[in-house]
């Protein structure tokens, strides 16, 4: 189950550098076997209605957590929304990377918080893990 009165699984949305060099989705279903990770530092980021960000890859492992406002990364498959709620793992250190927009009319309020063993490669977190593009 996932979030709380909710039959929908809570889900995930890793980015990562594939081995063309590009960055790719993946939704990776959370529940009680998945990986904890810990952080170093939590930081609350506030981007504008409108904000954009070209094309950059990840400046380090980390999840980001969508509080307020919507948002939208693009990567090979096409872009990808993210609602207020939902969470990212952000892992395409390398290669030509994703954009950022906020998509809101209000400001989009986000948490990123920075894993402390910056080595650990975090992979599919379980078997439930599939891809997916939007067009």
């Amino acid at each position: 189950m996932g979030a709380q009165g909710s039959s929908k699984p809570a889900v995930m949305k890793r980015i990562y550098t594939g081995t063309d060099g590009m960055s790719h989705v993946e939704d990776i279903v959370l529940d009680a076997k998945s990986v904890m990770e810990k952080v170093t530092s939590v930081e609350v980021r506030v981007a504008p209605p409108g904000r954009f960000g070209d094309w950059h890859v990840g400046p380090q492992r980390q999840y980001i957590i969508n509080l307020a406002g919507s948002g939208q990364l693009e990567v090979a498959e096409g872009k990808v929304d993210l609602p207020p709620g939902s969470m990212e793992y952000i892992d395409d250190l390398t290669g030509k990377g994703h954009t950022t927009r906020t998509t809101s009319k209000e400001e989009r309020v986000s948490i990123c918080l920075k894993f402390e063993d910056q080595k650990q490669r975090i992979g599919p977190l379980n078997p439930k893990t599939t891809t997916s593009p939007k067009p």
